[in-house]
C-alpha cells in the first residue's frame, strides 16, 4: 500500500518522516491511517477497508 505520511511516527521495527510517501503492508498502512498518521494515496487503485459506522445501543433480551 502506498501512503503519504502526514506525521513524523515510528516503532520498534521502523520510523517515518513527515511528507514521505512509502510502500507499506496494508495492516501497517491501514494502522497508521486509521491513527492521523499517514493518508492513502492513490484510492483508485487500492482496496481500502471500510470502517462500520457506530450503532445505537439496543435494549436487553431478557435472555
Amino acid at each position: 500500500m502506498k501512503i503519504k505520511i502526514t506525521t513524523s511516527c515510528g516503532s520498534v521495527a521502523r520510523s517515518f518522516t513527515a511528507g514521505t510517501e512509502p510502500t507499506v503492508a496494508d495492516a501497517v498502512g491501514q494502522d497508521l491511517i486509521a491513527a492521523g498518521y499517514a493518508e492513502l494515496l492513490d484510492p483508485e487503485a487500492q482496496p481500502v477497508v471500510a470502517v462500520s459506522e457506530p450503532t445505537e445501543p439496543t435494549e436487553p433480551t431478557g435472555e
